[in-house]
């Protein structure tokens, strides 16, 4: 989950929309009249990730050169408590008039009608692909306008060099290539494996990948009543071939997860020949690591099928019901979604965009030659769906997965677990 490029971190829980414990009343333009003279103020807040964070900046000073009655007050919180702030400020009825959401938690917004429909949403979300749009819809309506499609999938980094060491000229092109060339780019001094042949093992990867290939034996993990349902073949026979990538063909081990290093930084450091991660991570082996003799290439399906993937929304602009000047604020988000704007926003955090008619332009293409295996696959996410407490559900899939890895647990009684402990979770939410 790609909140601040390549830094993941652990999310303060914090009850939906309650005040107690989540800080004090927040100054916010919601309860703000425009000034005498006719001035606008709007107040917009987002998380602190530097490139967003100038990104947006850029377009605030191009938007106030052209509506000069309006003034944008903008703030910024470190992310590890900008969500339990948003909830104080709904709860305390003085949010932001703009607030940039992760769209995982838009719909505990929306459904509580603390966040204003975007007008002639019906024709507005076609011009977005479908997996970004799914956190900000609700009822066929839309209640925010993402700016990113949050990717995990559907790419891998790969060191051309390494694979070329065993013989290998092209990428893997079906799983069980993959699995052979794994094998054989695995590095092992006696028990302990210094290069890894395929990385997957990080917070994100395990489930989105597990989820993936679910959907890729034209299954679906969703059951009745907003449960999931992980008792089926599909379920297992993916759940299975994970495992066994760690356990019995020991491509990959546990002994990086949850480390303070992402798995790209090991990748970026050497420490991997694949590794399985978004397109987010590019941008650390360029920038971080000045690393750039490595390739980002698709990584096969699971199945004769098209590689079809999971994927949730990412980072998006919403505006609040409670703000006075719903029109402006309405004017603004429309203003950074137009496709110049929200294009050069793009560029400038490095995120895949959203938006169909940038993904698709030549010009972005040929100026993002990274972003290209990401850019051929959009078409081919789905939403993942009505996750209600979505660190909940991937910390389930995760401590799992380590115990069927360490056969403490077989994968039968593994995603029995897991599907108990999220419909739980699920209908505690409800």
């Amino acid at each position: 989950m790609r909140f601040s490029k390549y830094m993941l971190i652990i999310m303060t829980v914090c009850v939906v929309f309650a005040a107690a414990g989540c800080g004090g009343p927040s100054t916010s333009g919601s309860d703000t009249p425009a000034d005498p003279q006719g001035k606008v103020k709007l107040v917009f807040w987002s998380h602190q990730e530097d490139g967003i964070v100038n990104a947006y900046k850029k377009l605030i000073a191009k938007y106030q050169d052209t509506h000069p009655d309006v003034t944008i007050e903008y703030q910024t919180f470190p992310y590890d408590v900008y969500n339990q702030k948003l909830k104080a400020s709904f709860s305390a009825r003085q949010p932001p008039d703009i607030a940039e959401f992760f769209g995982t938690w838009v719909p505990e917004y929306s459904k509580n009608n603390l966040l204003v429909e975007i007008p002639d949403s019906e024709n507005v979300k076609k011009a977005y692909y479908d997996a970004p749009l799914g956190g900000y819809m609700r009822d066929n309506k839309l209640y925010g306008l993402p700016l990113e499609y949050n990717i995990e999938n559907g790419g891998m980094l790969i060191h051309p060099q390494m694979l070329k060491q065993q013989g290998f000229d092209q990428p893997p092109s079906t799983w069980n290539e993959l699995v052979d060339y794994a094998q054989k780019l695995t590095v092992r001094e006696g028990d302990v494996i210094k290069v890894k042949g395929f990385d997957f093992v990080s917070t994100d990867n395990i489930t989105f990948t597990f989820l993936s290939l679910i959907l890729q034996q034209g299954a679906s993990f969703w059951g009745e009543g907003g449960h999931v349902n992980f008792n089926t073949p599909e379920a297992r026979q993916a759940m299975s071939a994970l495992v066994s990538l760690v356990a019995e063909d020991k491509v990959t081990d546990l002994t990086a997860f949850g480390g303070e290093l992402d798995t790209s930084d090991h990748f970026f450091r050497g420490n991997s020949a694949m590794t399985y991660r978004g397109p987010w991570t590019i941008s650390a082996g360029i920038n971080n690591y000045k690393v750039s003799d490595f390739e980002y290439v698709p990584v096969p399906s699971f199945t004769d099928s098209p590689p079809v993937f999971a994927a949730e929304s990412g980072w998006g602009l919403a505006v609040a019901k409670q703000s006075k000047q719903q029109e402006a604020a309405l004017d603004f988000i429309q203003f950074i979604s137009e496709k110049d704007n929200l294009e050069a926003w793009n560029t400038d955090t490095f995120t895949v965009p959203a938006k169909k008619e940038i993904a698709e332009d030549p010009a972005f293409q040929s100026s993002n030659p990274y972003m290209k295996t990401s850019l051929a696959v959009l078409p081919l996410g789905q939403w993942i769906g009505p996750v209600a407490d979505r660190d909940y559900f991937f910390k389930q899939v995760n401590d799992n997965f380590q115990l069927m890895v360490s056969g403490q647990l077989n994968v039968e009684a593994g995603l029995a677990n897991i599907e108990k402990a999220i419909n739980d979770s699920q209908d505690q939410h409800k």
